[in-house]
């Protein structure tokens, strides 16, 4: 990949990239790609342009070379030179010239309106956005394969390093029993409040300001809710199901994985193999475990040789006793820094790091608290509902609502606390773009 990278860059080629949406990640990923060889970073689109160029300066791209302008006719000389339009106009950038186009706002129904406009716009797509991913995200990859375009989630996230391990693992002869994330969890989080997310992760209420955090996006880190994405997204990928709906979430260390993360009937925690979990770097009394996979995802692995299995063994991988089970990991996850990996994957080879290939699962929304008739429902991170995996079936079987069309929902009845919301309770905006495309698709 660097070879042809590099030759892109000496014959002057690179690889054109849009990134829309300019926050946290979208910064990053900016970053990244303006040092990557081969590929230049040619249109930032934002709703608040401003708030794009400040958080490049912060990314260490100079201010000299970033050109906000609202002009159509300036876009085509500015990104055939090095510097980086900034734009709020989505059309600007999908009549442009780019090859490959990030989506980075983590608003799934804006996300699913962008990914669709991008694809029909004829740009490889990388979905930063796992919240429209598993929303509409197989829906969108049928799109993608019917018109010759990548569909691809992004290197460096979860979901996607999770992939990449499930794939090294089957693509050499094992097999998968788990697949999952570490993350901070404890069951009273569920409950947790966007008020609260500033402090639970160790900020002053003025640090979160000026570091310019989400409240409501932290709070889904916490509530278990951005979990449960990332867990539909590595299903709707892999194939792989919750062993319950909502997971386990229980507190383990790396070492502690290959014992609990396995069959009930070898002393594990499972009723089925090939799940997806999450576990927690916290004991259930809140103090922090030794050698936790805080930031990191794993799987566990098996095999049918006695021969293979102890030889995983002597080189000082962590296994169950019996040496049946084993746990591989990567400890880190470098959320934006490792897009460009996606984006040359898709320009060079055509290929994704990962996309949806069928909606296996699905994240309803359950209710945080008793919740009046008319209320307003505040979707992924909010006061009154959290996010749980189930799979498809079940959310069928009980007309049970995406957590992703629950923003700006209104309540048509009352509900009890930790109660699945369900269709008919419900009254979702009439211009909600990701809805209308899921009811406009077969068995959506």
């Amino acid at each position: 990949m660097r070879k042809r990278l590099e030759d892109l860059e000496h014959s002057q080629k690179p690889i054109r990239v849009g990134l829309i949406g300019c926050g946290r990640f979208g910064s990053m990923a900016a970053s990244q790609i303006f040092r990557t060889t081969g590929m230049r970073l040619s249109i930032v689109c934002d709703i608040d342009t401003q708030s794009a160029i400040n958080n490049l300066e912060n990314a260490g791209i100079p201010k000299e070379i970033l050109i906000d302008t609202s002009l159509r006719s300036q876009i085509s000389n500015k990104i055939n030179s090095h510097n980086v339009v900034i734009t709020e106009n989505l059309s600007f950038l999908l009549e442009s010239d780019v090859d490959v186009i990030v989506e980075s706002t983590g608003n799934p129904e804006v996300g699913a309106y962008n990914g669709y406009q991008s694809i029909q716009a004829a740009k490889h797509l990388i979905m930063v956005n796992v919240e429209a991913d598993v929303l509409v995200g197989p829906i969108l990859n049928t799109i993608a394969k019917s018109n010759n375009i990548v569909y691809s989630l992004a290197f460096g996230d979860q979901p996607a390093l999770i992939e990449e391990l499930y794939d090294w693992a089957l693509s050499t002869g094992f097999e998968v029993i788990t697949a999952g994330k570490g993350t901070k969890y404890l069951p009273e989080y569920r409950k947790a409040s966007p008020d609260d997310a500033y402090t639970r992760y160790g900020y002053s209420k003025d640090e979160f300001k000026k570091n310019k955090l989400n409240p409501k996006m932290y709070n889904s880190f916490l509530d278990g809710t951005k979990s449960a994405i990332e867990m539909c997204s590595v299903a709707n990928m892999t194939g792989m199901v919750p062993d319950i709906p909502g997971m386990h979430f229980p507190p383990a260390s790396i070492n502690d994985i290959p014992l609990k993360l396995i069959p009930k009937s070898d002393g594990g925690i499972l009723s089925q193999n090939n799940v997806v979990e999450v576990i927690s770097c916290l004991n259930r009394d809140g103090s922090e475990i030794v050698d936790s996979l805080r930031w990191g995802v794993f799987i566990v692995i098996t095999t049918d040789s006695k021969y293979l299995r102890n030889c995983i063994k002597e080189y000082g991988v962590p296994t169950d006793p019996t040496g049946k089970y084993a746990v591989m990991w990567r400890p880190y996850h470098f959320v934006g820094m490792e897009t460009p990996i996606s984006i040359a994957k898709a320009y060079l080879y055509n290929e994704p790091t990962g996309s949806p290939q069928n909606q296996t699962c699905e994240v309803v929304a359950k209710s945080k608290k008793n919740i009046a008739t008319n209320e307003i429902l505040e979707g992924e991170g909010g006061n009154n509902t959290y996010g749980v995996i189930v799979e498809r079936k079940y959310s069928i079987d009980n007309n049970l609502v995406p957590i992703g069309l629950c923003d700006k929902a209104r309540l048509t009845k009352s509900v009890k606390d930790d109660h699945f919301i369900k269709f008919d309770e419900i009254e979702i905006p009439s211009s909600n773009f990701a809805a209308d495309l899921r009811n406009s698709t077969t068995n959506y």
